[in-house]
């Protein structure tokens, strides 16, 4: 089963049930605090970060880099592999939201004017409240899903490694997280490939020509 090729619909159909169940378990923990949520300091590099609010359609190129770096898996095995770690990286960030909520001061950057980018900010912030601060699962979701990619071709991962850190410094400049969010959730996505994706014995099966001339090879040199 891990090394059956999985069809570009069946990648559609996991992606798709991933983003219903990151939707549910950031949305929860955003609107539903145990206790008060609390402010963070604020740091010489949150007070450097200029505010542009353009940036917020790099911010929400998130969910398209988390997407297309899944639909970039080639078996059942990967996009199993992907879709645990994906899932785990989602409860822990939750789980830490629901315990320990943070929130970042969005009234002190407000907008004018009545153009696309205002708009949608206005309904991010009906929909996303700014109480699910530490760690930024936009970071962490990102990184994640780049880091994913470290055994494709190296023009692959430093495509998506740089675009994941577009969305991180969107973070700051979008004025939706502090700096520390965006550390923790790097962190974060390190770990959960460390777990995932880097621990021996997850090297992926080479192919059948690889494998075919490799013994090949082998015969050759026991033969000399």
């Amino acid at each position: 089963m891990s090394d059956r090729p999985i069809s570009f619909g069946a990648r559609l159909m996991v992606a798709a049930a991933a983003s219903s169940v990151n939707a549910v378990l950031y949305l929860v923990p955003n609107h539903v605090q145990l206790k008060a949520p609390a402010l963070l300091p604020w740091t010489p590099v949150d007070a450097a970060v200029p505010f542009v609010p353009l940036t917020l359609w790099i911010y929400f190129s998130d969910y398209l880099l988390v997407a297309s770096a899944f639909l970039l898996v080639r078996t059942w095995g990967e996009a199993t592999r992907f879709a645990r770690a994906y899932f785990a990286l989602l409860v822990v960030g939750s789980a830490v939201h629901l315990a320990w909520p943070t929130v970042f001061p969005r009234e002190s950057f407000p907008l004018s004017g009545d153009g696309l980018t205002v708009r949608a900010f206005a309904l991010l912030r009906q929909v996303d409240l700014p109480t699910s601060c530490l760690p930024s699962m936009h970071v962490a979701g990102s990184y994640l899903a780049a880091f994913s990619l470290w055994r494709r071709s190296r023009a692959t991962f430093t495509v998506w490694t740089s675009w994941a850190t577009a969305v991180a410094v969107s973070t700051l400049t979008a004025k939706q997280h502090y700096a520390v969010d965006v550390v923790a959730g790097l962190m974060m996505a390190a770990v959960f490939w460390a777990l995932f994706f880097a621990r021996p014995g997850r090297e992926p099966q080479r192919s059948g020509l690889a494998a075919a001339s490799s013994r090949r090879w082998s015969s050759s040199s026991s033969s000399q």
